[in-house]
C-alpha cells in the first residue's frame, strides 16, 4: 500500500473515532430521569419530579457507557434519606430509570439519654426522636447492647454485629404476607443476648428465638404460627420458644 493511501485509511479511521466520541458525548449522555415507585410516596418524596431526580443524582450529561449507578445512588440516598433506590436502569439511548421505594419506620434504637434513632429494616436512621413510647402502632423498640452514639444523624446507618438477623425477622412477616402493621401489633420490643433474641409481645407473651443468627426467617415465621394459635386466656403469661432440635429440624415449645 502507498503511503498516501495509509496515510488516507489513518485520517479515515481517526475520523469515524472522533464521530463516535461526538455522538457518544450528545446522544448517550443523559438527558432524562424516570423515577418509579414501587410502593406510594408520603411527605416530601410524593413531591418529587424526575427533573429533581436527574438533577441530585448528579448523573446529567455523563456518558451511558461510564454512568457510575453506585455514585448515582449513594447521592439520591443521601439527599433523601427516606429513599432507598434499588435499581438504577439505562433506557438507551440517554434515558435512566429510578426504580426506588419509601423506607418505613419498623425500629426504633435508643442512642443515648432521650434520643432515639428511627430506623428502617436496615437501620438506616430516617429521623432522631428525644422521646419514645411503644405502642402497638408505633416502631418496634431495639435494644442494643454497647450502642455508642457516635453522634448518629439522619441519613446514618447504625451498624452492630447483629444487623441481618433483625432484617431478616422483618421479612418473615413479609413473607407471611404480614405487614409493617401486623409486627408493630405484635412486637413490643427485640433484644439479643446471650445467642437468644427475646421479643417481648403486647400481648404478654415473649418470644425467643435460640441460636437466631441461622435460619432466622424460618425460626420467626414459626414462632408467629405459634403465637396465631394461642387463646386470649394465653395472654399475659408464657413463653414460645424456637430452636433446632436433635434431628436439625425447626421445632417449637409453649411453656
Amino acid at each position: 500500500m502507498r503511503k498516501s493511501a495509509k496515510i488516507g485509511v489513518i485520517v479515515s479511521v481517526l475520523a469515524v473515532i472522533t464521530l463516535l466520541v461526538v455522538l457518544s458525548s450528545t446522544i448517550f449522555a443523559v438527558g432524562q430521569a424516570r423515577l418509579i415507585w414501587y410502593n406510594v410516596p408520603t411527605g416530601t418524596l410524593a413531591n418529587l419530579t424526575n427533573e429533581m431526580i436527574l438533577e441530585n443524582s448528579n448523573v446529567a450529561h455523563q456518558s451511558v457507557f461510564i454512568l457510575d449507578k453506585q455514585k448515582a445512588k449513594e447521592s439520591l440516598e443521601a439527599k433523601y434519606p427516606r429513599m432507598r433506590v434499588i435499581d438504577i436502569e439505562v433506557v438507551w439511548p440517554n434515558i435512566i430509570n429510578v426504580h426506588a421505594i419509601e423506607r418505613q419506620e419498623v425500629y426504633a434504637v435508643k442512642l443515648g439519654e432521650n434520643k432515639y434513632a428511627i430506623t428502617d429494616e436496615y437501620f438506616k436512621i430516617l429521623k432522631i426522636s428525644n422521646t419514645f413510647s411503644s405502642t402497638q402502632t408505633n416502631q418496634v423498640l431495639v435494644e442494643i447492647p454497647n450502642l455508642n452514639d457516635k453522634n448518629y444523624n439522619v441519613g446514618d446507618t447504625i451498624s452492630f454485629e447483629y444487623t441481618d438477623t433483625f432484617i431478616n425477622i422483618y421479612q418473615a412477616f413479609l413473607q407471611l404476607n404480614r405487614d409493617l402493621t401486623d409486627m408493630r401489633a405484635l412486637c413490643a420490643s427485640i433484644s439479643y443476648t446471650n445467642s437468644k433474641v427475646t421479643i417481648n409481645t403486647h400481648f404478654g407473651v415473649t418470644i425467643l428465638l435460640d441460636n437466631p443468627t441461622i435460619n432466622t426467617a424460618p425460626k420467626m415465621r414459626l414462632a408467629v404460627k405459634v403465637f396465631d394459635m394461642l387463646g386470649t386466656e394465653d395472654y399475659g403469661k408464657g413463653t414460645i420458644e424456637v430452636f433446632v432440635n436433635s434431628d436439625n429440624d425447626l421445632e417449637s415449645r409453649y411453656y
